[in-house]
């Protein structure tokens, strides 16, 4: 999301959208041949002058979004849809239908305002928005008005992750729990939920309480099978585990309890950590969790540099620059990039990043946004990534995840694009890289946010943003595993996806090297507790 804007006071975000080829002369208002120039220069007052400008085009245009606050619930829901649908870069893309989730919401709203159930209100909003496959379509409230504890706050003491071969397994079981008691242990074959095959129960699970909203097709199972586990406190399930080949799956009885969200906090290993992000309400919240810092720099062993950048601001630029100046200076036989958590800022920002890695100029977008004026997505800015002089031209290896969005999923971009790298993830990133806005402000102080406009590649395609297909972000070039041995091992406290993004980086300077490199033993399977030590806990905040 982008801060710099004083003019909209807002994050915007990276999304493409088609444009004619008349428009990027027509209405550009900036362009930045290296975007590292403004953060270089380390003077930010002159950089928002920059950004404004890049709005000048429309800048007669643009207007604030209403404030329904005190207009009924009904009202409110209605005109916050119209504004939506004109404003909404990727209606097409996606092939959202209006029309048809008004109708579905709107009697849920006129409902919850007759009997004045704020819950119920604020439930129908996530669900409205859900239904919107884009991370950045989002209601913003401080008050759940008790709607998630009342939702999920239960759980069965059980987890399930799904193999690439299909088996849904249970990948962790708690201390003590009822499902321990039952005899359900790691690596079981789950086949049934409730009476339903597990295949179609967990596809009928509801996911409106993930902090950090999933957009592409894998992104939301991760979710669903997440939440399959939860319930609300005091609810029943019948687990089906199967039993040797040819006999009938045994049937365990289990009820939910409060147990403070714990299996959401053990299935987080996509982040590398164990992260309860069931008690954050927001991504913010759960940034707070992971770390308070804006890059964490550390050198691993073997000397392997590492850097984990949870946002793109302003001041992020130069410790980035300074860590990636440091390992360079210390020969660091290789950098992992960690933005596993990367709530995504400014896209600028996100291509000068790129500048340290990359060995030639690289297209990053065509901003675009709605003009009120014409009705139309305008473009702004056209950007490039363009290598520093003093690059890192070593081994570089990205760490991503669902949780990496918007301007976040930048770097992969460029990475993915140019073949820099590589990109080592289960998962790949979000798919949410739109220029996100405030949207109206609703009854109970319910704020929106939603993409008003695109991120476009050289040809005027929007580009990471997932489609009507649920297909988008940017895959992992080096696709681990997903089997009974990295899960057990993500199970015991291993990071996984850095011991193997630590690997390729030492196959990566074994094969430019003459002599065979001292390959620490840490750099194999065995990392778990050097990883651990390394990786802290710490806390996340906002998006892009």
């Amino acid at each position: 999301m982008r801060t710099g804007l004083v003019v909209l006071g807002l994050f915007l975000f990276s999304i493409p959208l088609p444009v004619s080829a008349g428009l990027y002369t027509d209405s550009c208002g900036m362009v930045w041949a290296d975007a590292a120039s403004p953060f270089e220069r380390n003077n930010e007052t002159a950089y928002n002058e920059e950004l404004t400008a890049s709005y000048a085009p429309i800048m007669a245009n643009l207007t604030e979004a209403p404030d329904l606050s005190s207009r009924s619930w009904s009202d409110a829901f209605r005109e916050a849809c119209a504004y939506m649908e004109e404003r909404y870069a990727f209606t097409e893309w996606r092939g959202v239908d209006w029309d048809a989730l008004y109708a579905a919401y709107a009697p849920e709203i006129a409902d919850a305002e007759k009997t004045r159930d704020n819950a119920a209100y604020y439930r129908t909003l996530r669900e409205f928005v859900y239904a919107i496959p884009d991370g950045h379509v989002l209601v913003l409230s401080p008050d759940d008005f008790g709607t998630k504890h009342a939702d999920i706050g239960g759980g069965y003491g059980l987890a399930v992750a799904r193999l690439d071969s299909g088996k849904v397994i249970a990948m962790c079981v708690a201390d003590g729990s009822e499902a321990e008691r039952a005899g359900i242990r790691f690596g079981d074959e789950v086949v049934s939920w409730n009476g339903r095959p597990v295949g179609e129960a967990i596809n009928a699970t509801s996911i409106i309480w993930t902090p950090v909203k999933p957009s592409t097709a894998e992104g939301i199972l991760l979710h669903k099978l997440r939440f399959l586990t939860r319930a609300p406190v005091g609810t029943p399930a019948t687990v089906g585990i199967a039993g040797p080949e040819d006999s009938v799956p045994r049937t365990i009885n289990l009820t939910a309890t409060d147990d403070g969200y714990e299996t959401l906090a053990r299935t987080s290993i996509f982040l590398g950590r164990e992260v309860n992000d069931g008690a954050a309400g927001s991504s913010a919240e759960l940034k707070a969790m992971i770390t308070n810092e804006s890059v964490t720099a550390r050198t691993l062993p073997g000397g392997i540099a590492y850097i984990a950048v949870y946002e793109e601001s302003y001041n992020v630029y130069q410790p980035f620059r300074a860590a990636v100046e440091g390992a360079i200076a210390d020969g660091a036989p290789g950098i992992v990039v960690d933005l596993r958590f990367n709530r995504g800022g400014d896209d600028n920002l996100a291509a000068a990043y790129a500048g340290w890695f990359v060995d030639r100029p690289v297209f990053y977008e065509y901003g675009t946004t709605y003009d009120p004026g014409t009705g139309e997505q305008a473009v702004l800015w056209e950007s490039w990534s363009k290598p520093r002089p003093d690059r890192y031209a070593g081994p570089v290896a990205l760490l991503v995840s669902p949780y990496t969005i918007s301007s976040g999923e930048g770097l992969p971009k460029v990475f993915a694009e140019s073949g820099t790298g590589a990109i080592i993830s289960w998962y790949g990133t979000n798919g949410a890289f739109g220029m996100e806005s405030l949207g109206p402000v609703l009854p109970l102080g319910v704020m929106t946010a939603f993409p008003a406009g695109a991120s476009l590649d050289e040809h005027g395609r929007i580009q990471v943003d997932s489609n009507a297909s649920l297909a988008g972000g940017v895959a992992p070039t080096a696709r681990m595993p997903m089997n009974e041995e990295t899960l057990a091992r993500a199970m015991a406290g291993e990071d996984v996806q850095l011991s193997y993004a630590v690997e390729w980086i030492w196959t990566q300077a074994e094969s430019t090297t003459a002599e065979p490199l001292a390959v620490p033993t840490q750099a194999a399977a065995g990392w778990a507790a050097v990883l651990a030590a390394l990786m802290g806990v710490a806390v996340w905040c906002g998006r892009r």
